[in-house]
């Protein structure tokens, strides 16, 4: 009886806990926009031609040139994200070539500078960080020690989702920066069927509240993969039919994009021959989905790292693993919000010694 009770009175006072942190846009006044009203108003266009070699069949949308707006956090008084204003926002600035860059940075390249164009997706972007707490802008204050006039380019997230995607932008529209390197960043949702940032172990709901409550409280996150599981060999053997249907490949995530496809060893090689081609050096890294990550947990995608180290490798890229230097932080710590878990300023921070380390030893700068 105490335990239907229980039940009873959880079912109609206790509202089902949600995710701190959830995400939602302003425009530059303050004003509050979906996605689907900042495509009707604008704000968001179609990447522009020429058509991609190799997403011909995938439209992308990308942020309008010459905008500003906010990313907007709920939770904030709780949460403490130091980086977010007193609304719980980011300011976003989107220059005149539709990239979050700043406006001073032109095609026409100074004399004497040094540029590298950093492409990838929204971890290369700065996604929930001011732009300046990001890997691009740090690794461009850190090469610039000495009075060196070096610039990185951050075209992260400018209409380019996968890697394929990444380099045809690279050669296609992100080239008129006349870059002296390229740095190509992946992500594990650019090579795998995968629910976003994460991928995770559904626990079955009993079709109790309380029940679900205790587990939930004290038993195994869901984002805690089950270690006797090959998470990796699943994820590359999962079939076409079934990645769609669960909502792991889609639009954002196309099958075809997918490393079981050959498409991004494809695509890096492609890049490779275009940077070398121009005596440029071409660079590669790797980060890891923020799961699985602090002491005392299982990392699940390890196979997947070695397999893109291996890959390059035969390819002759040069490439950088981003996961050693955040093995051992617990992966709470580096997330912009509980809900939004891309990389917060901490693991941007704690990546950008290697990264600079591994752009010096290869370009010498």
């Amino acid at each position: 009886m105490a335990g239907l009770l229980a039940e009873t009175v959880l079912r109609l006072v206790v509202p089902p806990p949600r995710p701190l942190g959830q995400l939602s846009y302003a425009t530059e006044d303050g004003t509050p926009v979906t996605p689907v009203e900042g495509v009707k108003r604008g704000l968001i266009i179609p990447v522009p031609p020429p058509v991609t070699v190799f997403a011909s069949d995938r439209p992308r949308m990308m942020f309008a040139p010459s905008q500003d707006f906010f990313l907007c956090y709920t939770d904030n008084d709780r949460l403490r994200r130091n980086w977010l204003d007193a609304q719980g926002r980011v300011g976003v600035h989107i220059n005149a070539f539709g990239l979050r860059e700043r406006d001073e940075i032109q095609p026409a390249k100074p004399p004497g500078q040094r540029r590298i164009v950093c492409i990838g997706d929204s971890f290369t972007f700065g996604w929930g960080i001011p732009d300046e707490l990001g890997w691009v802008r740090l690794l461009e204050n850190e090469l610039r020690q000495g009075d060196r006039d070096v610039r990185t380019v951050n075209c992260g997230a400018s209409g380019t989702v996968c890697i394929d995607e990444y380099v045809t932008g690279l050669q296609q529209r992100f080239n008129v920066f006349q870059p002296d390197a390229v740095i190509l960043t992946i992500c594990l949702n650019d090579l795998f069927p995968n629910s976003g940032l994460s991928v995770q172990d559904p626990v079955p709901q009993t079709g109790s509240r309380l029940v679900d409550l205790v587990r939930a409280v004290f038993g195994r996150n869901a984002l805690d993969l089950d270690p006797r599981r090959d998470w990796v060999q699943e994820l590359l053997d999962l079939p076409r039919d079934q990645a769609e249907a669960s909502g792991m490949a889609g639009a954002n995530s196309p099958f075809d994009a997918m490393w079981s496809q050959g498409t991004p060893q494809k695509a890096l090689r492609s890049a490779g021959k275009w940077c070398a081609d121009k005596k440029i050096p071409f660079l590669v890294v790797l980060w890891p989905f923020l799961q699985g990550l602090g002491p005392g947990r299982h990392y699940p995608f390890q196979k997947m790292h070695d397999l893109v180290a291996a890959d390059c490798k035969a390819a002759g890229i040069p490439f950088l693993d981003a996961l050693p230097a955040l093995r051992s932080t617990d992966q709470e710590q580096l997330w912009v919000t509980p809900d939004d878990q891309h990389a917060d300023p901490l693991a941007q921070k704690l990546a950008l010694p290697a990264i600079a380390a591994f752009v010096r030893q290869q370009t010498g700068w």
